[in-house]
């Protein structure tokens, strides 16, 4: 998809310094990477505590790591397709949406289930949304897909793009 036409009219119309441009542009190819990937789970996570980012962080990427151990065994070397996004509530604490691919592991099981316990086994994770039926949820259709999409970078601003990079290579 060709951003930069639509930036460009967007500008002229509503007169969009260049921070605002470069932002709108972010969230934009962030929106087309995940609709490309077309995941099939959106999932957030909170912490039961306050947390500081590279803890977060650091925290996000072992429970990847060890839901993959989980899903594809010990030695595999396959990996999940996950976008992670990092986002801060009102209170200013940390929590993570991810938008994530079906594994494609030969054997059945229940991927809440085991996001669910491994994200309970991490130091300083949280309970909140394990309470909430949301904390789970299947994309099945596309406006599905658009609002997820949507949401998760909603918190692209300034020099801050939500996306976790270290949490893509696990």
């Amino acid at each position: 998809m060709d951003f930069s036409e639509t930036l460009k009219q967007l500008r002229e119309q509503y007169l969009i310094n260049d921070v605002d441009f470069k932002n709108e542009l972010i969230k934009l190819e962030c929106i087309d990477i995940v609709k490309q990937a077309n995941p099939d789970y959106f999932v957030t996570l909170t912490f039961a505590n306050a947390v500081n980012e590279f803890h977060a962080v650091k925290t996000l990427s072992v429970c990847i790591h060890h839901i993959n151990k989980q899903v594809f065994g010990r030695r595999s070397k396959n990996k999940m397709i996950i976008f992670p996004f990092i986002e801060r509530d009102a209170s200013g604490e940390f929590h993570f949406h991810l938008a994530i691919k079906n594994p494609t592991a030969k054997k059945i099981f229940d991927f809440e289930k085991i996001i669910k316990k491994k994200w309970r086994s991490m130091h300083g994770h949280g309970f909140a949304t394990f309470k909430k039926d949301k904390w789970f949820q299947t994309i099945n259709t596309k406006v599905e897909l658009d609002n997820v999409a949507n949401y998760i970078v909603k918190q692209t601003y300034g020099n801050n793009n939500p996306l976790v990079v270290e949490c893509l290579n696990y």
